[in-house]
């Protein structure tokens, strides 16, 4: 079986320079990040595009700082784009903690600097997404029919319960988990339908716990302000979401979310450089070997699914495939 080539991979993160906080909570212990390293993985694994982002950075500051710090972010991340525009997409940053700067960022982000998409976090100053105080720049988002990039996060009691691990070792996975179910229950995934919400890392423990999910959720109710859903409810906003493959393309983990979601909601995602360069062959020959994939699914889940949710990128790669065809022609 052929190698997959052509791979658009939508969980990519840059490493900046500023921001409060490191970027996707990497501590004090940030991997080494440039353009040309990230130019280089692309060149080695046969990648497409790399979709950057830095969803966290913004959301540990308020006010001026916040803004501040978002703004750089966009800027900067849209200046990686324009000098490599068919290599990279970028998806902006926001205030999270601030309504009004956040809704005029996604309007700067997308109407300015032309950015692809959105990303935050899972949960921001210990709330995860659903709640409330979210919903003026979700609208915004909502309204253009953008894609928004989710990224876990660490909250504060979840601190608590590292005992010694990163959170990116498994607490990640349980944040993703309450999020995705946060989303559904408090109705805010139904009310932004027009969203494109990408969940990482194939939703956590979601494909393992949907079963559960839809049996207890309506037995036991979920509290004030939540919906009590028919299982088939819970089932229909869990499979409303899209997923990337970071750190899960075993077969487990793909069987398990082929049963959740059509392949249509599945992407590539390698999560440089937080994952190890060991892990990217592997992740890239469990796809191209999976027995839950054909190659009409493979084709979908490594570039076609990306290419619906950031046309503008697929744009620019197609126009560098052109421009290379045509001088490849010309010799």
């Amino acid at each position: 079986m052929e190698r997959l080539t052509g791979i658009i991979d939508v969980h990519s993160h840059a490493i900046l320079p500023f921001g409060r906080g490191a970027p996707v909570g990497a501590g004090n212990a940030q991997p080494e990040w440039s353009v040309e390293m990230a130019l280089d993985y692309m060149e080695e694994y046969d990648i497409a595009a790399c979709v950057l982002s830095v969803p966290d950075a913004a959301n540990h500051a308020t006010g001026a700082e916040a803004r501040e710090i978002a703004r750089r972010i966009n800027e900067t991340l849209a200046g990686i784009v324009a000098e490599h525009p068919s290599w990279f997409g970028a998806l902006a940053s926001l205030p999270g903690r601030d309504p009004e700067g956040a809704v005029a960022e996604v309007r700067h982000a997308l109407d300015v600097l032309g950015m692809d998409g959105i990303a935050t976090s899972t949960s921001i100053d210990d709330s995860y997404l659903g709640e409330p105080q979210f919903d003026p720049w979700l609208q915004e988002i909502d309204r253009r029919g953008a894609t928004l990039f989710v990224h876990p996060s660490i909250s504060g009691p979840g601190q608590t319960l590292l005992v010694g691990l990163n959170a990116s070792v498994i607490e990640y996975m349980f944040e993703t988990t309450r999020m995705v179910v946060n989303m559904v229950v408090t109705g805010a995934k139904r009310r932004f339908a027009n969203i494109e919400v990408i969940s990482t890392h194939a939703g956590g423990t979601i494909p393992f716990l949907i079963n559960r999910l839809q049996t207890l959720e309506h037995t036991f109710g979920v509290g004030p302000g939540r919906l009590e859903l028919s299982p088939d409810e819970v089932r229909a906003g869990v499979a409303s979401f899209h997923y990337d493959l970071s750190a899960a393309t075993s077969e487990a983990q793909l069987g398990a979310l082929c049963k959740l979601v059509p392949v249509s909601r599945m992407l590539m995602g390698l999560d440089l450089p937080f994952m190890p360069r060991t892990s990217f062959a592997l992740a890239i020959a469990d796809l191209t070997g999976s027995p839950s994939l054909d190659a009409a699914d493979r084709e979908k889940v490594s570039r076609g699914n990306a290419e619906r949710l950031f046309p503008a990128l697929k744009a620019r790669i197609e126009h560098r495939d052109h421009r290379l065809k045509a001088s490849e022609e010309k010799v």
